[in-house]
């Protein structure tokens, strides 16, 4: 009985095999297709080749076809296709076997090449070197991964590091070169250099405005006029003011206060004298006078008697009528296009004037970029001295966010109508504390597309603007109406009070206690502005000092300029930038 069941059992099961067999052989497997990436996606440079290469199930006998907008760009079972526009392109993949078909949708992605890009900060005067003595190139590369150096030295090769030592004995002047290959190109930068027995001494005198070559001093008769030059020699040197050829006893000072005694033309000589085998000078982006143990500059003045003010009357503005010069430091705000910004490519400094005057009629901000970038508007009349406070500038500060501005005012002595005379700074809480710097200069240098904006100052400090690709694409923070590609601001520099919160990780730019435009200062009769809004600082135009520190006295200004006071960045938020929304005469505001 038992052997009979067995023998039932497997007769059943191998009729049921033969039973499975018959059903398989009658149903159609469709192809399959396994891509060679998990999403789909593909990423490739312009002009480079994409290659797909897909795995396959069930395909005997299959055909392929690659389509791409409606055109068939492939019949083989992978892909090897050039785009040579960028953008995004949607790829169908199809298998037809004799039975069924099989389709997958596929993305390629394509991308702009990125060869090296080049940055290498050297003086706009030519690099010079001290023979014998060594000077590290360090270049700043954008693209660098997977990047290859060479360095050649008047055609020959000394170097494939990514930074390199300069040292010549031999005086002359050297051509060297960097180049930079990735697999998207290559980048090449030349510079000169200039072997010295001894380095320059350089010297600069800043202008009232940036946009002009006149270097001419004007003074009202009867009042002096303070100039300081700025030396570029880090060794004790020694001065002397000469006028109209004449040297002044007793004139030895880097600062000089000169009178006159009556109207016309006079000039003034500064000579800078040094011990050049003492000195280990630092360059600077300044102008190179000479390269001998004395240099002198000339410096023309002009006494006159001042002009009349000009006295408010009906038809005038409350509020500044014009922007006559916008010299804005690198930084996000800058060359910002888009609704919020209002930017539209101005790449003169006529259409930024007015593009910076159109934002203040309108009571929008104008950012100054980093340390010591600025602007200087006029009125259509003269602000009084009153004795207290005599004009308002509106910043957007609060309580963790204070980006100072010094502010500056300026009577037009000649009557010309142009900002040419002198500046006089507005002291402030901070003025003459030993923290705060009254002599200093920045140069900023214009970088490659998309790369941060280096710098360099006066007391020997490096840095750099950071572009903060995520919150403002740019490819450029350095003003597009800049022409040169390096540009120095002067003036004067606080003590930065920004700092981060070890526990939260926040930054706060904390508020200094008066004086200065977008700030939470004591010059503000209202300082809640959670908000961010546009909230005015109040000046006293008897705050006005001379470069000496003393009272300037002025009876009246015609122009004021806001700079910004502090050379500092907090994080992620970026290089602090003092912005301004408008400018008011109090003395005729009836609405305060």
């Amino acid at each position: 009985m038992k052997k009979y069941l067995l023998l039932f059992s497997l007769t059943v099961f191998l009729f049921a095999c033969n039973k499975d067999e018959e059903i398989s052989q009658d149903v159609t497997m469709p192809p399959v297709i396994e891509l060679d990436s998990e999403d789909g996606i593909y990423v490739v440079k312009i002009g480079k080749e994409v290659v797909i290469e897909p795995t396959y199930q069930n395909v005997d006998y299959a055909v392929y076809s690659w389509k791409c907008n409606g055109r068939i760009i492939s019949d083989e079972p992978q892909l090897k296709y050039i785009f040579n526009e960028c953008g995004s392109y949607y790829v169908t993949l199809r298998v037809d076997t004799r039975d069924a078909s099989t389709e997958e949708e596929i993305r390629v992605d394509v991308n702009e090449l990125a060869p090296p890009v080049i940055s290498l900060v050297t003086p706009s005067i030519g690099l010079k070197v001290v023979a014998g003595r060594e000077y590290i190139l360090t270049p700043d590369i954008q693209n660098a991964e997977g990047a290859t150096y060479l360095w050649t030295l008047d055609g020959k090769e000394v170097g494939t590091e990514n930074t390199y030592t300069f040292k010549q004995d031999e005086l002359g002047t050297y051509e060297l070169t960097l180049t930079v290959t990735n697999e998207d190109g290559q980048s090449e930068k030349t510079i000169s250099i200039d072997v010295v027995d001894k380095l320059p001494i350089e010297i600069v005198v800043p202008s009232s405005l940036y946009f002009i070559e006149d270097n001419t001093k004007y003074v009202e008769l009867g009042r002096t006029l303070f100039v300081r030059p700025f030396v570029s020699v880090s060794a004790e040197p020694s001065y002397q003011w000469s006028l109209d050829g004449q040297p002044i006893e007793g004139a030895n000072s880097l600062v000089y206060g000169f009178k006159p005694s009556k109207v016309g033309e006079h000039t003034l000589t500064f000579t800078v004298k040094y011990d050049n085998q003492k000195t280990k000078a630092v360059l600077t982006r300044n102008i190179a006078v000479s390269g001998v143990d004395e240099v002198s500059v000339d410096i023309p003045v002009k006494c006159c008697e001042a002009a009349e003010k000009r006295t408010f009357a009906a038809g005038n503005s409350i509020y500044s009528n014009k922007v006559h010069e916008f010299v804005p430091a690198p930084g996000q705000f800058i060359n910002e296009t888009g609704p919020a910004a209002g930017y539209n490519g101005e790449n003169t400094h006529e259409a930024a004037c007015a593009f910076a005057q159109k934002r203040l009629d309108n009571e929008q901000y104008v950012s100054l970029g980093g340390w010591g970038g600025y602007i200087v508007v006029g009125f259509d009349h003269s602000i009084e001295n009153k004795g207290g406070y005599d004009f308002s500038i509106k910043g957007n500060a609060f309580d963790s966010s204070n980006e100072p501005g010094i502010v500056w005012v300026m009577q037009d002595v000649n009557g010309n109508g142009i900002p040419d005379d002198e500046w006089y700074e507005l002291k402030g809480s901070e003025y003459g504390k030993p923290e705060t710097i009254q002599d200093y200069a920045v140069t900023y240098f214009r970088p490659g597309p998309n790369m941060d904006t280096p710098w360099q100052d006066n007391k020997g400090n490096k840095g750099a603007i950071d572009r903060l690709g995520n919150y403002h694409p740019q490819e450029f923070y350095y003003p597009l109406w800049i022409e040169a590609d390096s540009y120095t601001l002067y003036g004067t520099c606080l003590k930065a009070r920004t700092e981060q919160s070890p526990s939260t990780g926040m930054w706060s730019n904390n508020a200094f206690g008066w004086g200065y435009a977008d700030n939470i200062g004591d010059d503000m009769p209202n300082k809640d502005n959670p908000n961010a809004g546009a909230l005015g600082n109040y000046f006293k135009i008897s705050d006005a000092v001379s470069l000496d520190g003393t009272p300037a006295n002025l009876s009246h200004i015609d122009f004021i300029k806001v700079q910004t006071g502090v050379n500092v960045k907090a994080g992620w938020l970026g290089e602090n930038s003092t912005e301004v929304f408008k400018f008011c005469d109090e003395n005729n505001n009836n609405n305060k």
